[in-house]
């Protein structure tokens, strides 16, 4: 191993240290009341070092959002060229979302979000970001222009919300385990995406008014 590999490694060995050290403050403590020097402190580094690796305590908490945007991109990736953009869904919904509900720490930081609103704030800090790495797999394997087109945007934010929904739905117990919220989740998706009612309600009311306007001129 070559002395890049080997600080590569050390600096993401002191980066984990202080987010799961970080992360197990804020869940006794609370995101608000918890100091960064409190934070450096249990990681055994120092408050200069904290910097070194974290902008801020919004930096740390949002960092467990940026890694997701790269595993998501990663995903879609390594989906096989043959895949329509719905299989490619599902697969990155099933292994996203399973690294995700798998890790120690999934339910720790869901948790510290919802109780507190600037906890939640700085966990979504960076979420454009992760949508932009999103659409931009997309379009490389839709051959879009850029990230920026209708459909790799599209793509991107329905995988982000079908993920999202899984893991909340599995950390609130509706389901089992998260395979099944994943499938319950894109299963509602693809029901909703063919349901035509919409279209058809809008036929009818189209011809209902057409109805109403011919017997109005009879009357008049």
């Amino acid at each position: 191993m070559n002395k890049e590999n080997l600080r590569a490694r050390k600096q993401e060995f002191v980066r984990n240290a202080i987010f799961e050290a970080a992360i197990e403050i804020f869940a006794a403590k609370g995101f608000d009341a918890t100091t960064v020097e409190e934070v450096a402190q249990a990681a055994g580094v120092s408050r200069r070092s904290f910097f070194r690796y974290f902008a801020s305590k919004d930096d740390l908490l949002a960092q467990n959002v940026v890694d997701y945007g790269i595993a998501l991109r990663e995903a879609i990736a390594g989906c096989p060229p043959e895949f329509s953009p719905l299989e490619v869904l599902r697969e990155t919904v099933h292994s996203v979302g399973m690294q995700s509900a798998s890790h120690p720490l999934t339910r720790q930081v869901i948790e510290i979000a919802q109780r507190s609103p600037s906890a939640r704030q700085a966990h979504l800090s960076r979420w454009i970001e992760v949508e932009d790495r999103v659409a931009e797999a997309f379009a490389g394997r839709l051959k879009s222009a850029s990230k920026e087109d209708l459909r790799p945007r599209l793509m991107a934010s329905l995988t982000l919300s079908v993920v999202n929904v899984a893991i909340i739905a599995w950390f609130r117990g509706e389901y089992p385990d998260f395979p099944s919220a994943a499938k319950h989740a894109i299963s509602n998706l693809t029901r909703l995406a063919g349901d035509q009612t919409p279209a058809k309600s809008t036929g009818k009311a189209a011809t209902a008014r057409q109805k109403s306007g011919a017997t109005k001129g009879k009357v008049r």
